[in-house]
This record gives C-alpha cells, sequence and structure tokens, in this order.
C-alpha cells in the first residue's frame, strides 16, 4: 500500500512538472510574439514618419571680388558670384543678376553685406576713415516688370516689398546684418541691396587686390523650414 501512494505521488509530480515545462513555453511564445508585433508596428511607424518628413532644401550663395567694382548712389544690388552648398531646387540663384528665385514655402533666410574704402593701398590693406560713410542692406522682393524711382527713397522701407532692413553698418568693412523670416505662396524672386549714401566716394562693393577673388563681401543663407 505505501508502494502505490509513492507511485502516484512520483506521477503527480511529473504531471505537475511537465504542466510547468508546457505553461512556460507557451509564455515564451507569447513574449516573442508580442516583441515581433511591438517591433513591426515601430518599423511601420519609422517608415511613415520617413515619408511624411518633407525634404528641406537650403543654400548658401556669396559674393566674392573677382574684380573690383564701386558702390553707385542708392541702392546697389548684392550680385552672388558662387554658390557655397545647396540641396534640393527650390531656391535659384541668378549669378547675372542676383536675383533669387523661391518656390512656394516658408524659409529661414540670414545675410551679411559690407563696402570698403579702397583707392589702391599697400598690400592687404584697406583705407580706415573717422567719420565714416554709413549704410546698411536691405532684402526686398524683386519684380522684373517694376522699375523703382531712382535714390534712396525709391522704394521706402516700409514699402510692401521689404522683407527685412539690416542693422546699421559703416564703409570701414563694418557688415550690415540681416535675420528674418520670408513665406511665399507663389514663386517670388528676392533680392539683397545695399546703400551707403547719396554721394559714395572711393567705397566699394567688391576689392580685388593681391591676384585673390576670395574676399567676401556678401553671403545670403536661405533654408526652407
Amino acid at each position: 500500500m505505501k508502494e502505490l501512494r509513492r507511485i502516484k505521488a512520483e506521477q503527480g509530480e511529473h504531471r505537475i512538472m511537465r504542466k510547468s515545462i508546457r505553461d512556460a513555453a507557451d509564455r515564451r511564445k507569447v513574449l516573442v510574439g508580442a516583441a515581433a508585433l511591438a517591433a513591426g508596428v515601430l518599423a511601420t511607424r519609422g517608415v511613415a514618419a520617413d515619408s511624411a518628413t518633407p525634404v528641406r532644401d537650403y543654400a548658401v550663395f556669396t559674393e566674392f571680388s573677382p574684380e573690383t567694382k564701386p558702390v553707385k548712389a542708392g541702392w546697389n544690388t548684392r550680385v552672388f558670384t558662387d554658390t557655397d552648398i545647396r540641396k534640393g531646387n527650390a531656391i535659384q540663384c541668378d549669378f547675372a543678376t542676383g536675383v533669387v528665385t523661391l518656390a512656394p514655402g516658408l524659409y529661414h533666410i540670414t545675410g551679411v553685406s559690407m563696402v570698403a574704402y579702397f583707392n589702391p593701398e599697400p598690400p592687404e590693406m584697406t583705407t580706415i576713415r573717422a567719420p565714416a560713410s554709413a549704410g546698411y542692406c536691405r532684402l526686398r522682393t524683386f519684380d522684373p516688370n517694376f522699375v523703382p524711382p531712382s535714390g534712396l527713397r525709391g522704394i521706402a522701407n516700409d514699402d510692401p516689398s521689404i522683407i527685412c532692413v539690416g542693422s546699421p553698418s559703416t564703409a570701414n568693412l563694418t557688415p550690415s546684418l540681416i535675420d528674418t523670416y520670408c513665406e511665399v505662396e507663389r514663386t517670388t524672386q528676392i533680392i539683397l541691396e545695399h546703400q551707403s549714401g547719396a554721394k559714395p566716394d572711393q567705397i566699394y562693393l567688391r576689392v580685388y587686390s593681391e591676384n585673390s577673388k576670395w574676399h567676401a563681401f556678401a553671403r545670403l543663407t536661405i533654408r526652407r523650414i
């Protein structure tokens, strides 16, 4: 009788052990399946997020100095000579005119513009004057069919075409700076201008010296956001 009870007890223990093993295996299957499902959901979300991310167009244009170029009275358009970097097709620059074309969108734009006294100096020198001619740059929309009146007041700074007026500067190589946002609903042309008074004397938009064009007198950085 004792032997029979012992055998039944061992059989019960074996049944309990087999059940525990089956339960553990089932739990592992559930966990593996859940992990696979979560990974699939995350991967799907990642693909969706990537596909929803718009292309970020950007460009940097610089006006270097392949030749010396004097400032004229009133507003002078900065005519860029080089593309530092560009991604996408939303931002284009005409190096013959300085006109930049923007596709519809919202843009962050920063810029720098400067002028210098020059008449030619000893090597690697520019003239510093006190008092110095003062001025600033500005960014505005450009209409090729519109011819503004001449002079500094041809287009007032509060005109709707003015996007941003730069900080004050002087002809002692002190730059005028801009930092602004611009939203356009259709393809739009813009230009960066600089003025150094109504009677600039020996002031230049570009200075070519020492057989080097690498004198950056203006730069425009544009990013579609």
